[in-house]
């Protein structure tokens, strides 16, 4: 029988409302916090987050609290924890639950951004006898892949990956890990569907590096972009300038290139990819553009954030949880061994509408809803498959095809 506490019902009600998946329960307990790593504070600069990278350095801070014993372990990439993105998100989704079902936990961070600094983060929070590992991101396919068969008592579970061998091919999954696959395609549809409605004609989108996610992003976002533009009969008006930067961190070269199209009348940038939003805000600041963010609502960053492309992280992170304790600390069958993709259809995709969020004025949340629904009722069908963009009645540039037929 599933926990059934209070504290995460609640929570997990309000979260599904923002853009939420599944269903959970449990029992009424005061919650009692037992961790190693706390949120910095949403107010907290750049140099809070520095502090909080190294493995090192987030096993000693858990150390001084008793890190041994620790039952869930959440494992992130170097960018940091904190990150208003994907591992922001996971790791409010682990608080979430831990503190509510009274689950000590810790928090790693990979020192670097290689296979090897992968593996030791996830090997750090083994030794520290996490039950459950927690890995944010691709980045950690191959980890896990090398590493679930080797621990065959210690689970996994993967987000926004599955696992791979050596040459980067996806493997049998153990049954010890689950994954959980976000329909990003479908999260890029609904922003760029809704921001030609909203009236705007001239796009771009930045993605970070050609990997699933950003892909799936982008393929989506054309495809919004043209069916709104198709359904209006403006598609002869509205242009597209699509790039992959192939960084993951906010270089000075994005920022140049922003301000470059934003210049050119570019009124609204995507820009999927860890911190890239960095790069872009200062260029839309400065020419009064607008942006879409990714992964979670980043509305509350700036206001040129006009709306965010956003998958149900958090809330899926408190379901897997609750369905991994609630079954004596183990998968069950119809998890273990396998990979789950998370959709519209699962109420894990869509556009932030709480409080101040909803940015358009054109359009109303009765609108999207309606778009929202025809989606998850498969009425609209979106390409996912990211070897051959789709073609589109809009114009697209696409600078990285571009940039090598004139070199």
């Amino acid at each position: 029988m599933k926990l059934r506490t209070k504290s995460i019902l609640m929570t997990a009600a309000f979260l599904l409302t923002l853009t939420g998946c599944g269903d959970v329960s449990a029992p009424v307990e005061e919650p009692a916090k037992d961790v190693s790593t706390q949120p910095a504070d949403p107010d907290s600069k750049e140099e809070d987050n520095e502090e909080q990278t190294p493995v090192q350095e987030t096993e000693e801070k858990s150390k001084d609290k008793g890190a041994k014993g620790r039952k869930a372990a959440l494992v992130t990439d170097g960018s940091s924890a904190m990150e208003n993105g994907f591992n922001q998100a996971a790791l409010m989704g682990v608080e979430t639950y831990a503190d509510a079902a009274c689950v000590p936990y810790a928090c790693y961070s990979a020192q670097g951004d290689t296979e090897a600094a992968y593996r030791e983060a996830i090997l750090t929070a083994i030794e520290d006898d996490a039950e459950l590992v927690v890995c944010v991101g691709p980045d950690f396919e191959e980890a896990v892949g090398s590493l679930q068969e080797e621990y065959k008592d210690v689970y996994f579970l993967l987000l926004g990956g599955v696992p791979k061998d050596a040459e980067g091919e996806e493997i049998e999954i153990a049954a010890n890990v689950h994954c959980i696959i976000y329909k990003e395609e479908e999260a890029g549809y609904l922003a760029g569907y809704m921001s030609v409605l909203e009236g705007y004609r001239k796009f771009g989108f930045i993605g970070g590096e050609d990997r699933s996610a950003v892909e799936k992003y982008g393929c989506g976002y054309l495809q919004g972009i043209d069916a709104a533009a198709q359904g209006l009969e403006v598609d002869g008006e509205v242009q597209i300038d699509y790039w992959y930067v192939d960084a993951a961190l906010p270089v000075e070269e994005i920022g140049e290139m922003a301000t470059a199209w934003y210049r050119d009348g570019t009124e609204v940038i995507f820009t999927c990819g860890g911190m890239l939003y960095e790069a872009v805000l200062p260029a839309a600041e400065a020419c009064d553009g607008m942006m879409i963010g990714a992964d979670v609502d980043q509305s509350e960053i700036s206001g040129r954030f006009l709306t965010s492309a956003k998958k149900g992280i958090e809330s899926s992170v408190v379901v897997a949880l609750d369905d991994f304790f609630a079954n004596g600390k183990k998968w069950p069958g119809d998890l273990a061994g396998t990979a789950l993709s998370y959709g519209a259809r699962e109420k894990c995709i869509g556009l932030p509408m709480q409080n101040d969020a909803w940015r358009f004025q054109n359009v109303t949340v009765g609108e999207y809803l309606q778009v929202l629904a025809r989606l998850r009722t498969g009425e609209i069908q979106i390409l996912a498959d990211t070897e051959e963009l789709p073609e589109t009645a809009v114009s697209v540039v696409y600078h990285n095809q571009q940039e090598e037929e004139d070199s």
